[in-house]
């Protein structure tokens, strides 16, 4: 059992303007479900933001020219929106099956409020400014972990959103997730990268970078010099290398410090992510690897991931 002794540490974003939802309880996953969902693709639409950099020295993040393309295809901007469905901010999610996207947990979960962030999420994969080349989709249910919840830990910062169909997968492809040793994740091929919707850069616009290797590898965590913004939350860590775990999904970025950080997947974590989603009836594509077999995926419709090509100088 993971010892959750860690300090805390300090979130990249803290999301303003709750609105009231589902309450936390003591037992079982804690899930908001929005009623409101149709299923429907939506038009396309803007947003607004709230903007805090977290760069570290000079900016070495490249915006992404063409986010249809695979991996990119993969990343959603995620709208935020209260009761009356006005948007006060965005966070970002990668898709991890036909129907799930990870996110940080402090984009659905007030740690202040002890309430459910927003009201109504619209995910919009690939989003580039005004462009939505696979439409929009609102959520139909998300999670985060009871002991986010009720003990606002931010060493249990992560939540998992569902779609109510796989209409937006079935164009966009998704990412697998992977439970990765220590040199898997220190293999000079891993190549560490992390892309998203930034608030510091034009409204709805993908960027990110690519580094050769972690600052470090910790038990729980993953450390990087990549740089971050508000918005940028919840982005998946995955590898852009030409390793084993190429294009695999090992962590998600939630929080700054001295170096930006974010929460490694391991086999309890892989495991909360796979008791939210069958409780809300998703799927999660879970890529073996050598080693411990984590969970069975949750879930019953069929896997559409791609293998990945990534470009870069």
């Amino acid at each position: 059992m993971r010892e959750r002794l860690l300090p805390l540490l300090v979130c990249a974003v803290v999301c303003l303007g709750f609105a009231t939802g589902d309450s936390a309880s003591a037992t079982g996953p804690l899930v908001h479900h929005d009623p409101a969902a149709t299923g429907e693709l939506l038009p396309a639409r803007d947003g607004s933001r709230e903007v805090e950099d977290i760069v570290l020295g000079s900016d070495e993040r490249v915006q992404v020219a063409d986010t249809s393309l695979f991996p990119f295809s993969t990343i959603a901007f995620i709208e935020l929106e209260d009761a009356a469905g006005e948007v006060f901010g965005s966070c970002t999610g990668t898709l991890i099956g036909p129907d799930a996207l990870l996110t940080a947990g402090h984009c659905l979960w007030s740690r202040a409020d002890g309430d459910w962030v927003a009201e109504h999420l619209r995910v919009v994969p690939g989003k580039d400014g005004d462009f939505e080349p696979f439409g929009a989709e609102y959520a139909s249910d998300w999670w985060v972990p009871d002991q986010y919840a009720l003990a606002g830990s931010a060493i249990w910062d992560w939540g998992v959103i569902k779609l109510p169909n796989d209409l937006l997968t079935l164009d966009t492809g998704w990412l697998g997730i992977a439970v990765a040793s220590d040199s898997a994740l220190e293999d000079p091929n891993f190549q560490p990268a992390i892309f998203g919707y930034p608030a510091d850069k034009p409204l709805g616009t993908m960027w990110g970078a690519v580094r050769p290797a972690f600052v470090s590898v910790e038990p729980f965590k993953l450390l990087y010099d990549i740089d971050t913004a508000a918005g940028q939350s919840g982005s998946a860590i995955w590898s852009a290398g030409d390793g084993p775990l190429r294009g695999l999904v090992v962590g998600i970025h939630t929080q700054s410090g001295l170096f930006n950080n974010g929460s490694r997947i391991d086999a309890e974590l892989l495991g909360d992510l796979l008791l939210g989603c069958s409780a809300m009836e998703c799927t999660i594509d879970v890529v073996d690897m050598p080693g411990p077999e984590p969970p069975p995926p949750a879930g019953s419709l069929p896997f559409r991931s791609y293998g990945v090509a990534v470009a870069r100088d």
